[in-house]
């Protein structure tokens, strides 16, 4: 059985993709990419809502029912409360916005350091 976590993405954006290869990559994993058809064999799966969200967040419904301990982060647009809050109710452990999944991708794949805490 093999320690390597493996973390599964439904996207389209390529650029985010190879954000977060590398990301995974610094981390020991291993980024696979699933479709929205597949209930994906991964320890986290993140799944972008940017574009084709029903049948997106029906993936994460049958994520949700078919492995209930599964780690389910779902990303779209800040302006999509909306989007977010169905996220929330189909079974993500949480919905986060573009920009703040961007920046945690850099930083955990090196190309940004965090900027240094202020005292005071």
């Amino acid at each position: 059985m093999s320690d390597v976590r493996r973390v599964a993405l439904v996207s389209d954006d390529l650029m985010f993709r190879s954000q977060l290869d590398a990301a995974v990559r610094r981390t020991g994993g291993e980024l696979v990419v699933a479709r929205t058809e597949d209930i994906p064999v991964a320890d986290a799966l993140f799944v972008d809502l940017n574009s084709d969200s029903p049948h997106r967040l029906g993936l994460i419904a049958r994520v949700r029912e078919a492995r209930p301990e599964a780690t389910i982060v779902a990303f779209c647009h800040h302006e999509a409360k909306d989007v977010r809050e169905a996220a929330m109710r189909v079974g993500a452990s949480t919905c986060i916005t573009n920009g703040a999944l961007q920046s945690a991708a850099q930083r955990l794949a090196g190309r940004h350091r965090a900027a240094p805490v202020a005292d005071g």
